[in-house]
Formats: structure tokens, C-alpha cells, sequence
């Protein structure tokens, strides 16, 4: 029997509800579904689960400035979410879960839209261009015994 696919998109631009959210998802359907779960977060900056937002963030300035702070239950480092960036998480069943599998399939949407993109580095997608590479997707993981996930961000504009 195989695996019912679902994708999800998220209408909201808030970002705890979209990652509590994928957090919902994961405990309540990652072990009998594969999905793939989209959304966009306002203006943020969102840690890893092991990271001190005092030592990793201008909170005073994030205040100033209205930017949301928001932790995930992945690891990995401080990431800045705003309507430029676009976020995915695939959720499945730990049982045949392969994160190369995942970005075959960034990999192969970015060529459909034109872009020529590659795997890089332990969790990046970059593209090459002649002046030097450029991130545009960092991702991170999370795995308990019987379901995973990777989730991760597409740079599409922003303005710095």
C-alpha cells in the first residue's frame, strides 16, 4: 500500500501559527502521509532549537523594528524570513525517507522555472553564476524513530 501524498499551503503570514503548524503536521500525520507543507512568514528571524536569542539576535533592534522572533525544532542557525523568501517542509514516514530524494525535487522544480541550481555545502542549493556562487535555500532536519522532516527556506527576493 503506498503513502498518500498531500501538499499544504498555508495562507497565513504569521509565523509561530506556520510553525506550529508543521509541528502539527509532523505529530499528527508524519507517519501516515507524505507531505510536502508550504508558507511564507512575515518579517522574522527564526532560530534553531539550540540557539540563545541573546547571543544571536538584536532583540532591541527587532523590536524597533516589528520583526517577529520565532524558534523551529530543527537545529541549525539564525535564518531572516520575510514575503521574499518562500518556506517548504517535506514531512513523511522515517521508512524510506531520503533527504537526496527531497532535493531532486527543488532541484528539478528551480530547472522547470529556469533556474539552474546545485547542492551544496551540507544543506544549501546555490546557483552558480560567473562571479560566484549564490545561496538561495538553506535547509534543516529533524528525525524521531518512525518520521522526519526537512524543511528549509527558497531565497526569491528580499530587500536587503
Amino acid at each position: 500500500m503506498s503513502t498518500p501524498l498531500r501538499i499544504l499551503i498555508s495562507n497565513s503570514h504569521n509565523p509561530w501559527f506556520n510553525l506550529a503548524t508543521e509541528d502539527w503536521i509532523f505529530n499528527e500525520f508524519g507517519t501516515q502521509a507524505q507531505i510536502l507543507f508550504l508558507w511564507r512568514n512575515s518579517e522574522t528571524v527564526v532560530i534553531g532549537r539550540n540557539q540563545n536569542p541573546w547571543s544571536e539576535c538584536n532583540l532591541k533592534k527587532m523590536e524597533e523594528d516589528k520583526v517577529f522572533l520565532a524558534r523551529r525544532t530543527s537545529g541549525g542557525g539564525a535564518v531572516f524570513h520575510d514575503l521574499g523568501n518562500t518556506c517548504f517542509t517535506f514531512l513523511s514516514p522515517r521508512e524510506g525517507y531520503l533527504r537526496s530524494q527531497n532535493v531532486q525535487i527543488l532541484l528539478s522544480a528551480l530547472k522547470d522555472l529556469g533556474i539552474t541550481a546545485e547542492a551544496s555545502g551540507r544543506n544549501d542549493l546555490i546557483v552558480p553564476l560567473a562571479d560566484g556562487p549564490r545561496k538561495i535555500s538553506g535547509s534543516a532536519f529533524r528525525e524521531t524513530f518512525n518520521k522526519a522532516f526537512h524543511h528549509g527556506t527558497f531565497l526569491i527576493h528580499t530587500d536587503l
